[in-house]
């Protein structure tokens, strides 16, 4: 049945088809997925659905975590196996790689780049003696050379020599090293209740030896990130206390807090250079400097994506253009180029991030908000040139775990997927593949009403064709307002409309099988 529209309607319908649409302000952003209880512990049926599924919402890569200790053999014995070549990946069980052998020829073959992140745990034969920290053994003061071997063989099984598996030319070392649960110790007792930075220079052995381990196995030259840090840090220190990932940034680079090189006994006690330290950093600890970007994880959990972090030492997606700033400025006090291609912008990789959902976590938020805010989140990476990719955590959220308190159930897991346990999808599933958003959502009749929106499937080197819908009121039927084309790279769009009524706004996209898919709506508001 046919529906009148009122005078006013048609004057907002009338106004919105004269908007003129703009080219979107990035062409360039990566979307990557991780799920490794999916794609990595996952039965093959299980990885290849999930694949499958990420390919139709328009993913272009997965961040996939190598876990040392389930491709390394005997990892729970604190001896080395007896004459073990850990360079060498024949050298490793049977069956070790299956899992991502399997993986990597599954995203190959439907398009899908990888982005491998070798990490702990590690073995317990490769770690120190964590004393009464049993709970941290398997992350406890890795060995640098025993990491290197690890990183060399698994560049060696994924160098696109092994007939019947493909090449993997991304790489990012370690997860989160600025955090007791993936690196210990965060930090040193020194005495009289003081503690010293302990994990940058643990973290800068372990880049050294991986950047060592890619370039013997053929690798070299391709993206490799290292950073992988988490958003906050504690104020409290101990030994498996997070550190701030700016204080964790300067002491890696080995500066103090004002962004110069630490000298005298500061500089020895964090295994520092004390004399040239700029050329002596670049000579000896290359694994810093020939890089592609810096990997982060900018994670918020609750608040809105723009709000800025309370602390200053963090970074959230609410202040990203600081920590381009002070790794430009890292670069430049040691006389280092940026990266490649850079400009003058330091590359950010965004490599892990979401919203955790009430329900089921008691301090995530709610569903809907979730799906605003990874929208929200799109909109406002794509606005920072540096931002090369933004990724989602989680396709199904995790199990929680045992107890009966919400910190022992919720606190070592996340439910930031996409579909809820009980196999449902929240609303962000669709938000995700179609993300829409309207900065200003209040404007003056008459206005220009700013719409922002992402065919995230569609980014096939094609322009997309999208329908941008109005609808008057909270009950009245969408009706189009405006066709648009979207640039071709990454399938975003900019348009602006002229409204003259409060309502809704959203658009419309049909895929080459004839299907049509569309954004969650906006509501708008007219002064």
């Amino acid at each position: 049945m046919r529906h009148r529209l009122s005078a006013a309607l048609l004057a907002a319908l009338a106004a919105a088809a004269c908007a003129v649409p703009t080219a979107s302000a990035s062409t360039t952003q990566e979307s990557t997925f991780q799920d490794d209880p999916l794609l990595v512990y996952g039965t093959p049926a299980q990885q290849y659905r999930t694949l499958d599924q990420l390919k139709q919402l328009g993913v272009d890569r997965i961040r996939v975590t190598v876990f040392w200790n389930i491709v390394a053999p005997a990892p729970e014995s604190e001896t080395r196996p007896a004459g073990f070549d850990a360079a060498d990946p024949a050298a490793y069980p049977p069956t070790a790689w299956d899992r991502y052998d399997r993986l990597v020829r599954a995203a190959n073959y439907l398009g899908i780049g990888v982005n491998f992140n070798p990490t702990a745990p590690a073995p317990l034969w490769a770690t120190g003696d964590p004393g009464d920290r049993k709970d941290l053994a398997d992350v406890w003061a890795p060995d640098p050379k025993e990491f290197g071997d690890f990183v060399t063989a698994v560049g060696r099984r994924y160098n696109g020599l092994v007939p019947g598996i493909p090449r993997v030319d991304y790489w990012s070392i370690w997860n989160e090293p600025n955090q007791g649960a993936w690196l210990a110790p965060q930090w040193v007792d020194v005495g009289g209740g003081s503690f010293a930075e302990a994990s940058p220079r643990l973290y800068r052995g372990l880049v050294d030896a991986a950047q060592r381990g890619l370039e013997i196995s053929g690798h070299g030259t391709d993206t490799i990130l290292i950073g992988e840090t988490a958003p906050k840090g504690l104020k409290v220190r101990g030994v498996s206390r997070a550190m701030a990932p700016r204080r964790f940034l300067l002491r890696l680079y080995c500066l103090d807090d004002f962004g110069q090189h630490l000298r005298g006994a500061a500089a020895q006690a964090q295994g520092c250079p004390t004399e040239d330290p700029a050329t002596r950093m670049r000579a000896e600890h290359p694994g810093l400097f020939r890089i592609s970007g810096w990997a982060h994880h900018p994670y918020e959990l609750t608040a809105a994506p723009d709000a800025k972090p309370r602390d200053p030492e963090w970074y959230t997606t609410g202040n990203l253009r600081e920590l381009t700033f002070l790794l430009r400025r890292v670069f430049l006090r040691h006389g280092h180029p940026l990266p490649l291609g850079a400009g003058r912008l330091f590359p950010l990789y965004l490599t892990e991030y979401g919203y955790q959902t009430d329900p089921p976590d008691p301090l995530g938020v709610a569903p809907g908000t979730q799906a605003r805010y990874l929208n929200h989140s799109e909109w406002l990476t794509s606005r920072l040139a540096e931002v090369r990719t933004l990724a989602q955590f989680l396709m199904v959220d995790d199990k929680p775990g045992a107890g009966a308190s919400d910190v022992e159930r919720f606190g070592n897991s996340f439910q930031s997927g996409l579909v809820g346990l009980d196999g449902r999808r929240k609303p962000a599933y669709a938000a995700y593949r179609l993300p829409i958003h309207v900065p200003r959502t209040r404007v003056r009749r008459g206005g220009l009403l700013t719409v922002w929106g992402l065919v995230r499937p569609g980014a096939t080197g094609r322009r997309q064709t999208v329908r941008v819908e109005l609808r008057r009121g909270s009950r009245g039927r969408y009706r189009t307002v405006r066709t648009v084309r979207t640039e071709a790279q990454r399938g975003a769009f900019t348009v602006r409309l002229r409204l003259r009524s409060a309502g809704a706004v959203r658009f419309a996209w049909r895929d080459g099988r004839g299907r049509t898919f569309r954004s969650r709506g906006v509501a708008v508001r007219v002064r």
